[in-house]
């Protein structure tokens, strides 16, 4: 079952998105302001994989709450679609920076929210499914010092992406991160699937079909990713790199870059990365290899502080 937490203080917005999703198999439980719907959170009695949020609320905004679910290590993990009239670009600036994964400008189509909350899913169950491997005794690899690895596919990256993130302070942090420029290595850079490529894939649920056709034919099937991992006393650097093009790395680390994807089903994800996973994120040759830092001198870190002021 594919739960939901819908919160709106508008009871006809509410009903629109439950009428919207429950014909899709979601089943949606409804809040009518922030308060409530961290009451049902913490509750415990159900395992959200989406959020939508509305951002005005009494009581409770969109904003407070979705800082209070981006501190929590419960359920930081659930992304965050924010739905709301409010498009400028400061709004979107700081629901971004406060962790939104998506965005929704009312009034919407009911397609565009069944995409928006089947991607939201898809990215949840992902996250899940390669956390399970968190915890099945890696615990040694915090002893790491170097490590060099090759992957080409989805699923090998899935496979490592735990083993590197057992290596780091908070894997559970780091494990979307790793993982997201993983996988950008794979199908932007190596088989080469562009930004519009991806869109038309996606929308067209085809793109895992086109990722796999890629890896088999001759052009793509002897490309590969290099990984490696180096730990010294102030931090852990993590280098990924592919044998693509490149591409424009800055314009997808930009706010503005993220503003303009902010109501797309995807281009946001090393954006994400660098800001919830990492202390640094930049690229180097042209964007075929990046660079993750991970500081090991405050045992505190930059990544709770940015969620906490």
């Amino acid at each position: 079952m594919i739960n939901l937490l819908a919160v709106d203080d508008e009871m006809i917005n509410l009903m629109i998105i439950d009428e919207s999703l429950s014909d899709k198999g979601f089943t949606v439980v409804k809040a009518k302001d922030g308060e409530e719907a961290f009451q049902i959170l913490n509750s415990g009695s159900i395992l959200f994989h989406a959020i939508i949020l509305d951002r005005l609320m009494p009581k409770m905004d969109g904003i407070e709450l979705l800082k209070k679910i981006k501190r929590s290590e419960k359920y930081r993990d659930i992304p965050v679609i924010f739905q709301t009239a409010m498009s400028s670009i400061t709004d979107m600036t700081e629901g971004l920076d406060a962790g939104a994964f998506y965005y929704l400008t009312k009034p919407y189509s009911r397609a565009l929210l069944v995409r928006i909350v089947q991607t939201a899913v898809e990215h949840f169950i992902k996250l899940q499914r390669a956390k399970e491997d968190l915890h099945k005794g890696m615990g040694a690899l915090r002893h790491m010092i170097t490590g060099e690895f090759r992957i080409r596919s989805i699923r090998e990256s899935h496979e490592l992406a735990p083993l590197l993130a057992n290596a780091c302070p908070d894997p559970e942090r780091v494990l979307t991160g790793i993982m997201e420029i993983l996988n950008n290595a794979i199908e932007h850079g190596n088989l080469g699937i562009s930004y519009q490529e991806k869109s038309e894939l996606h929308d067209n649920d085809k793109l895992m079909e086109e990722i796999f056709r890629r890896l088999d034919t001759p052009e793509y099937k002897d490309k590969f990713v290099k990984v490696s991992f180096e730990r010294n006393e102030e931090r852990i650097e993590i280098r990924i790199s592919d044998q693509g093009k490149g591409f424009d790395w800055k314009r997808y680390l930009s706010i503005e870059a993220m503003t303009k994807n902010a109501f797309k089903t995807h281009g946001r994800g090393i954006f994400m990365a660098k800001k919830l996973s990492f202390d640094d994120l930049t690229y180097i040759d042209e964007g075929r290899t990046a660079i993750i830092r991970i500081d090991l001198t405050n045992k505190t870190s930059n990544l709770l502080t940015d969620f906490q002021e």
